[in-house]
């Protein structure tokens, strides 16, 4: 399925109050406590992020110069020009800078925002970026849960001095406006950059490329060094490459200035059960128990209700991860098994079929097709 690329023209807008607590000592950065004997620095090549290739410059200046001056504003050339350009874009979940999200037509909301920033700086225009919440990503691999957060960008419209807005109009750029997200706060330019690196260090996370991802989170800290993800994403980089106290060191400071989400709390749980610290894990077991649940705690909770013969709890929890993140296969694979035990081989099909409808991993998508088939083959 592509997304669908989206405009919201903004006029007027009411904006929320944002309460900060005063803390009495400024949180220390990330980089000072990461343990830097335990990783090597690997020099990062610098990717340009906003740089577009010389031609497609000049192909967009000509388009912008022949429609600017009509009955559209600037901010909005440059929207109608990219939906005509990304009409093939696929949202993908790579991290990528303006260029290879051209040339590749595929990205994330990350690359989104990077490609329409470049865009924008071509021709003056200035652009915000705003926080999303309310449908989280969620994903799991290697024994670490990601919250993926969301990014869209503002392009201002271009005003004269006599304007005079609360809140100056512009065109927000974004994917899938179906997602029923909402607007949490703002996000600058640096904020952007330092989710780029973020994402990349995951990335080499995940692939075991601790020295990488050591210095992808020095450099992601060189544009938000107080950021709970990057506490977090240190941690975990710790913990998985074998410095559990390091991993301790870095999540106790965080919580003890105050830094608590979905992402911390969750792996900074993982990190208690692998120290056998009981009574810890179950201090953050329940805050975590506090907060609304995601996918993966419903998950493993319908997994055990299953594993005792409840089916009918496990149901009930497996549709409501799938009610949290309908794009996730596990809870459609699940349900699949419950009703299997259950003695509905077509719903059990009907299931499978389900989880490989909308599951893009090709590794998954083998196992899926062989069970399905080792399904149909009974009869």
């Amino acid at each position: 399925m592509k997304p669908i690329l989206y405009v919201i023209v903004l006029f007027s807008f009411l904006a929320g109050c944002e309460s900060t607590s005063q803390q009495s000592t400024p949180p220390p950065s990330v980089a000072s406590l990461l343990n830097n004997e335990h990783f090597q620095q690997v020099e990062l090549k610098d990717p340009e992020l906003f740089t577009l290739p010389a031609e497609e410059q000049k192909r967009f200046l000509n388009y912008f110069t022949r429609h600017q001056g009509d009955y559209l504003r600037d901010d909005q050339v440059l929207y109608q020009y990219l939906e005509n350009k990304l009409s093939n874009f696929n949202y993908f979940s790579a991290t990528l800078n303006a260029q290879q999200a051209l040339q590749n037509e595929q990205g994330n909301c990350i690359s989104l925002a990077i490609l329409t920033h470049a865009y924008a700086q071509l021709v003056g225009l200035k652009t915000g970026f705003q926080a999303v919440s309310s449908e989280p990503v969620y994903s799991k691999q290697n024994n670490i849960v990601y919250v993926s957060g969301h990014f869209r960008t503002k392009v201002y419209a271009p005003l004269s001095e006599e304007d005079n807005y609360l809140v100056p109009p512009g065109t927000v750029i974004d994917y899938f406006p179906a997602r029923g997200s909402f607007y949490s706060g703002r996000a600058e330019l640096k904020d952007l950059i330092s989710r780029y690196y973020s994402n990349l260090a995951s990335d080499a996370l995940i692939a075991n490329q601790f020295d990488l991802s050591y210095s992808y989170i020095l450099k992601a800290n060189e544009y938000t060094p107080n950021s709970a993800a990057l506490y977090n994403l240190a941690a975990v980089l710790h913990r998985q490459s074998g410095d559990l106290a390091g991993a301790k060191h870095i999540y106790q400071t965080a919580m003890q200035h105050g830094f608590k989400d979905t992402n911390l709390l969750h792996n900074y749980a993982v990190l208690a059960e692998q120290l056998n610290d009981q009574i810890l894990a179950e201090q953050l077991n329940s805050q975590l128990a506090m907060l609304r649940q995601d996918p993966f705690e419903l998950l493993a909770t319908a997994i055990n209700a299953r594993n005792n013969g409840q089916f009918y709890k496990a149901k009930q929890q497996l549709e409501e991860a799938i009610a949290l993140a309908p794009y996730l296969s596990e809870p459609y694979i699940e349900l699949a098994i419950v009703s299997y035990q259950q003695g509905n081989e077509q719903s059990s099909k009907e299931w499978l079929e389900k989880a490989i409808e909308i599951e893009n991993k090709d590794e998954k998508l083998a196992l899926y097709h062989a069970k399905l088939f080792a399904l149909k083959g009974q009869h």
